[in-house]
């Protein structure tokens, strides 16, 4: 199914909604979810889009897979793994990008096999700008890492330096895009550009919970001290281990990453299936150490996410397998909802969008749901979701909510997309660039900030075809869309590669 755009724009209007602009921006934060655990740098489930307002499924549909895997979304891209036959290691999976506003599948690849032996199954890790980044690691091996076009599939670079993150975990970037590795044996950032390693730093982490968060200018993740678990601090820089926590306890197993507050809070979900240990601790980093301000008992809940609410709430999930809502100052539990985690569901993924809403998949196989709370974790709504283990939720294009379970089953389910056009393009004026009028005719006319002067723009179709492009001259400039087929375009700056915004053309 298709979203025809113009009715939805004509619509808005003839409902007298005022628009400070449909030419909406789409940061990575909104219309994308570009890490596959957590969504964002943070890794808290935070989406400045609108999710469904209710059980509204758009498209449903794709290739068949016996294992659900974690989807991964950038503009009109959505991209997973469907595994066809586990005995087939080397051939019986494929990386498949599909177009989120209709669910067709653009392409699917088969990564090369370096080492016949070693090879894990394709495995995405996440994507950035129309970047796929995927390897074979995932097996207690170490793979390189590829980056592919989303477009088409193509490889654009194989890393310098081999990479071992485990089969549920995914890299992370730094503001300019270059990438960080969370292995299980070091911290590694890697140049966008060309895959090469500008510096790795060695430290001991935990399989299942080598994945990083990044805060301003550093890296925060696990380290595995002499048996005893530890939070540490890395400059983006260089690597350098900046400081650690004191032992929170001993024990040789972790199967969660830490994940940040929208503050830079640190939250760590101690996951190790122990009554005694299981717990979520909040941190603060106060410049040259960390303090610790509260801990909370939670589930054993490996592989899994949490979420960080629009207040600053934190979303996890009890000991009784209820969703949690925890102050983030005091760590009292205000909330919480019906059991979810019953049967064999006990892997629950997050997303929280812009109204507020906590959406969760339990993670179950023949228990598994999909649930939809509002922020003070009363029912909205739920459905059945059998074998969704990792398979979601993320939020992505307009809102739109996917979830991926196993044959046929992937689900997107149609977001607000109103409320989604009216948030984003209130934001223009903050972003350093506005564009007008709210639908182009023949001309668009761009005011930018001084510092854009003399970068260039381009401008596509939704399907990332070059249809303009240019260079600012002076802060305001006058673009000209008289031959321009009528629908839907992207436009982007170049020293603003983070936001693409959204121009619909009469």
């Amino acid at each position: 199914m298709v979203i025809d755009f113009r009715n939805s724009v004509d619509s808005i209007i003839r409902n007298g909604i005022l628009l400070f602009g449909f030419l909406t921006s789409l940061n990575t934060s909104a219309q994308n979810w570009s890490v596959s655990t957590g969504g964002n740098s943070y890794r808290n489930g935070s989406s400045n889009e609108y999710g469904p307002t209710g059980e509204n499924l758009l498209w449903s549909g794709g290739m068949p897979s016996t294992i659900a895997r974690s989807p991964v979304s950038d503009s009109i891209y959505l991209a997973t793994v469907r595994i066809s036959n586990t005995s087939d290691v080397l051939n019986g999976s494929r990386i498949v990008m599909m177009d989120i506003r209709n669910g067709d599948t653009l392409w699917t690849k088969n990564l090369p096999v370096d080492f016949p032996n070693l090879d894990w199954r394709n495995r995405i890790s996440a994507i950035r700008n129309g970047v796929v980044y995927a390897s074979r690691s995932g097996n207690s091996n170490a793979a390189y890492l590829y980056a592919l076009d989303a477009a088409d599939g193509s490889v654009i670079w194989k890393s310098d330096s081999l990479i071992d993150e485990s089969s549920v975990e995914g890299l992370n970037f730094l503001e300019n895009g270059d990438l960080i590795v969370g292995n299980i044996n070091s911290v590694m950032r890697l140049n966008k550009v060309d895959g090469a390693t500008v510096w790795q730093t060695y430290r001991l982490a935990y399989g299942d919970g080598a994945e990083l968060a990044v805060y301003g200018s550093k890296i925060y993740g696990i380290i595995n001290d002499l048996t005893q678990l530890k939070v540490a601090a890395f400059d983006t820089s260089d690597g350098q281990l900046l400081y650690k926590t004191e032992a929170i306890d001993n024990g040789l197993v972790q199967q969660q990453a830490l994940f940040l507050g929208n503050d830079g809070t640190i939250y760590l979900p101690r996951s190790q299936n122990n009554p005694i240990t299981d717990s979520l601790y909040s941190f603060t980093d106060n410049g040259a150490g960390f303090t610790q301000n509260w801990s909370v008992p939670i589930h054993y809940i490996p592989f899994s996410s949490s979420g960080i609410g629009l207040d600053g709430s934190v979303y996890s999930c009890s000991r009784s397998g209820k969703v949690i809502r925890i102050d983030p100052i005091t760590g009292t539990i205000t909330d919480s909802s019906q059991v979810i985690l019953y049967g064999n569901a006990s892997y629950p993924r997050m997303t929280i969008d812009a109204a507020g809403i906590v959406n969760v998949t339990n993670g179950g196989f023949s228990d598994g749901a999909f649930f939809s709370f509002n922020a003070d974790l009363t029912l909205r709504w739920q459905t059945p979701i059998t074998n969704v283990y990792i398979g979601g939720p993320l939020i992505g294009w307009d809102g739109t909510l996917v979830v991926c379970g196993v044959g046929n089953d992937i689900r997107a389910y149609r977001g607000d997309l109103q409320a989604s056009l009216f948030e984003n393009s209130a934001e223009n004026s903050k972003k350093g660039i506005s564009l007008y009028p709210n639908v182009v005719n023949d001309y668009l006319n761009v005011s930018i900030s001084n510092k854009l002067v003399g970068s260039d723009y381009i401008v596509t179709d939704m399907q990332g075809k070059k249809i303009l492009s240019g260079k600012f001259t002076s802060e305001n400039e006058v673009i000209h869309f008289t031959f321009i087929s009528s629908g839907m375009y992207l436009f982007k700056a170049e020293q603003n590669e983070d936001q693409v915004y959204r121009i619909v053309k009469e």
